[in-house]
């Protein structure tokens, strides 16, 4: 309905020694917002904020160490139709030690250099860009990953798509993959799924016909041809990353990699692997580029990382080159 007044509310800016920034999620919700509420008559914004974190996640603020951090309007994060107007208050003081309590049903320490997960609109677009300075970065939600349906002759490649689901997990991250229980696809969904995430699978009835669905996947999406997969799990992902892998997973690498040329999307797409995996693949894109093949600027924001702890930040980081003809 138009013509509402916003909702208003105090949020808390509580940031740890590393720099991040508290966040919750509420029960029955999906997005993490700023702990804080809804004042209570003749309440004063501070006594609001000391009320809420106490009340949400059994803390104590000093109100003295309260300052203004601004207000900011935007989209209500779980009210479809409404905004929040959100009066910020930034604590001074040390970080406290906070629990989930009341309506709470998790917590998260958000970086605002590489903001991940469902975040309110709000903390995207108004709390992190001033805490960061103005800075930009991208806020990564899902990443979409090709992966090989065999494991390899490293075993390395097996422990790399395991820490690579642990990390989407521990940062809510959700993984877009191709809905298959084995080889490394099957690693990384297991990772994921055992740290706490969310996994999304996406397979044509040929393949699982043959049994080769995952049966434990937070929701698993069933289409009929391969080109239908490829486009949901490109549909699905603001980030496209590779695994080790074979045919199949260069054949998608290559696809999705040649549409952001193209201009059709501005996403980044990553490759992750240690022992130097992708090495023989980056030494003939370079030599394409020298050819003339291929713009040397697109081999070069493609991003390489050996350690899957370093894909996220280099996620955030990431600008996009521009189409091949601009």
């Amino acid at each position: 309905m138009t013509g509402r007044p916003p909702i208003r509310v105090v949020a808390a800016v509580i940031r740890r020694g590393d720099g991040r920034v508290l966040t919750v999620r509420k029960r029955g919700t999906g997005r993490f917002m700023l702990p804080g509420g809804k004042p209570e008559p003749g309440e004063s914004p501070e006594a609001t904020c000391v009320r809420e974190i106490a009340e949400e996640l059994g803390a104590e603020l000093d109100p003295a160490l309260l300052e203004d951090f601004g207000v900011a309007e935007d989209a209500a994060a779980n009210e479809p139709g409404r905004r929040v107007q959100g009066i910020h208050l930034r604590y001074a003081g040390e970080a406290p030690a906070v629990a989930p309590r009341a309506e709470i049903a998790e917590l998260r320490w958000v970086d605002p250099m590489a903001p991940t997960g469902s975040l309110a609109p709000m903390l995207v677009n108004h709390t992190l860009p001033r805490l960061r300075g103005g800075a930009p970065a991208r806020t990564v939600s899902a990443v979409t990953v090709f992966a090989g349906s065999a494991e390899g002759a490293d075993p390395a490649w097996a422990e790399a798509a395991g820490r690579l689901g642990a990390v989407l997990a521990a940062e809510r991250v959700r993984l877009v993959y191709g809905g298959a229980s084995v080889g490394l696809m099957g690693r990384v969904a297991d990772a994921t799924l055992a740290g706490g995430g969310e996994v999304v699978g996406v397979m044509p009835g040929l393949l699982l016909d043959r049994e080769l669905g995952h049966p434990g996947l937070t929701r698993f999406e069933r289409v009929g041809t391969m080109p239908e997969r490829k486009e949901r799990m490109y549909a699905l992902g603001d980030a496209f990353v590779a695994l080790p892998g074979g045919a199949g997973t260069l054949e998608e690498f290559f696809e999705v990699w040649t549409r952001q040329h193209l201009g059709i999307h501005d996403r980044p797409v990553a490759l992750v692997g240690p022992g130097g995996f992708w090495e023989p693949l980056l030494a003939m894109l370079r030599s394409l580029a020298a050819a003339g093949m291929i713009r040397r600027r697109h081999v070069d924001s493609l991003i390489h990382v050996a350690d899957p702890a370093e894909l996220l930040p280099a996620l955030a980081r990431w600008r996009a080159p521009g189409p091949k003809w601009g």
